[in-house]
């Protein structure tokens, strides 16, 4: 069973269609990427897809649950990073993980196996504030964060924007590990070289995939070609 799936997916915003009949899935332990450019629409689905707003036409589901009907049950079942540093600034590192640990009833030290060889890294920081911290300890936090309680799918919303080299290459090495763990996840990325990095790749431009596919040789030139296809 997928572990994502979306069928015709559309949602609009007044007169502005954001996705025009999307669909897509991913398997456990796979990484599917979504490349587009601004305004695609991958944080709306994201949102649909993580039951943060409702889609206007089609269906998804998450673990064979429906994002409509089965909305709470799939919280407790998915780690959302959205794109922007959301955690709380002014706690503590080990604090922000505390405080998302007991939200989902669960601790730390329970699931330490899964974020232990995330969380080692920024441990010796563990009483900094969360707001100190530098772009890629930023990210590595909210990584934790999203996975504290053990997810079944991971959702990663541009997670490495505005990070330094070093930091994405640390990040995407994680990912690999958590992929072999049978973690889905779906993450969109503005950097050809994490696209590289998926099983699959989404192409989105102007709400619809374009294409789906393993990563292909000189992805830039492939994906620019498609959209002045599309255009």
């Amino acid at each position: 069973m997928n572990c994502i799936e979306a069928h015709t997916i559309r949602k609009s915003y007044g007169s502005v269609e954001a996705l025009r009949g999307v669909s897509l899935a991913v398997s456990p332990g796979e990484i599917l990427g979504l490349i587009g450019p601004d305004g695609a629409g991958k944080t709306t689905l994201f949102r649909i897809l993580t039951t943060l707003i409702l889609p206007d036409e089609g269906n998804a589901s998450i673990c064979g649950l429906d994002v409509v009907k089965d909305y709470r049950e799939i919280r407790t079942r998915v780690g959302y990073m959205p794109g922007r540093f959301s955690l709380y600034p002014d706690l503590s590192v080990k604090e922000n993980l505390d405080f998302f640990a007991n939200i989902f009833g669960t601790t730390l030290e329970e699931n330490y196996d899964l974020v232990a060889p995330i969380y080692r890294q920024i441990e010796p920081f563990k009483e900094r504030r969360a707001g100190k911290l530098s772009g890629g300890m930023k990210q590595k936090l909210a990584l934790c964060c999203a996975l504290i309680h053990k997810p079944e799918v991971l959702f990663l919303d541009e997670p490495t924007t505005g990070v330094d080299v070093i930091s994405r290459v640390e990040f995407w090495e994680m990912l690999a590990a958590l992929r072999e763990s049978g973690l889905g996840i779906l993450v969109s990325t503005p950097y050809m070289d994490e696209a590289a990095r998926c099983d699959r790749i989404c192409l989105m431009n102007e709400g619809a995939i374009l294409q789906t596919c393993p990563p292909p040789e000189n992805l830039e030139e492939y994906f620019i070609e498609l959209m002045r296809k599309d255009g």
